[in-house]
């Protein structure tokens, strides 16, 4: 049987291939330069992570799902830690910044697969990929001069993933 672990996947699967892929490119365009088209890729992405989890809950995920999602959500960090560096956000805090937020979220992402919960402790890493990726982008924009200092979003976003916050699912 051709193909069988693709026959597996539901809908809401493949909305999270989808912003899987838009993480994705969202790193090509960050390389390229386009941080514009980079930064709605990522933002995507977390529209995209919002409806899975619905539909998932809706009509029910695929065995794969869970392993996919957390996978996604790990790309979104990834992402928007490498859209800091190309948005201008770069040296050793960064670099620092960046690898805590990589392994805030893998910790966070194993965690949560391997234990079940009813909400959510500490912030989403869609959210807060998405989120630091906004204050970035807007640093980009417009405090150019000063975007080495945003550094510190990044440092906030790798303790909120792990911390004791309590917040509901939607």
């Amino acid at each position: 049987m051709l193909f069988k672990q693709l026959r597996t996947l539901r809908i809401p699967d493949m909305l999270t291939l989808l912003g899987l892929l838009c993480v994705s490119f969202s790193v090509y365009f960050s390389f390229k330069g386009l941080l514009l088209i980079a930064y709605i890729l990522i933002l995507t992405q977390f529209i995209l992570d919002y409806f899975d989890g619905k539909t998932a809950r809706a009509i029910g995920g695929g065995a794969l799902g869970i392993y996919l999602d957390s996978f996604t959500d790990f790309m979104a960090v990834a992402s928007s830690v490498v859209f800091g560096w190309f948005a201008g956000i770069n040296g050793i805090a960064m670099l620092i910044a960046g690898f805590l937020n990589v392994g805030a979220a893998s910790v966070r992402l194993a965690y949560f697969t391997a234990y079940k919960q009813k909400g959510f402790t500490g912030i989403p890493t869609v959210l807060a990929a998405s989120g630091v990726s906004t204050i970035a982008f807007a640093g980009y924009l417009f405090f150019p001069e000063h975007l080495t200092l945003f550094v510190v979003f990044y440092f906030v976003s790798a303790i909120a993933m792990i911390s004791d916050l309590k917040l509901k699912k939607i």
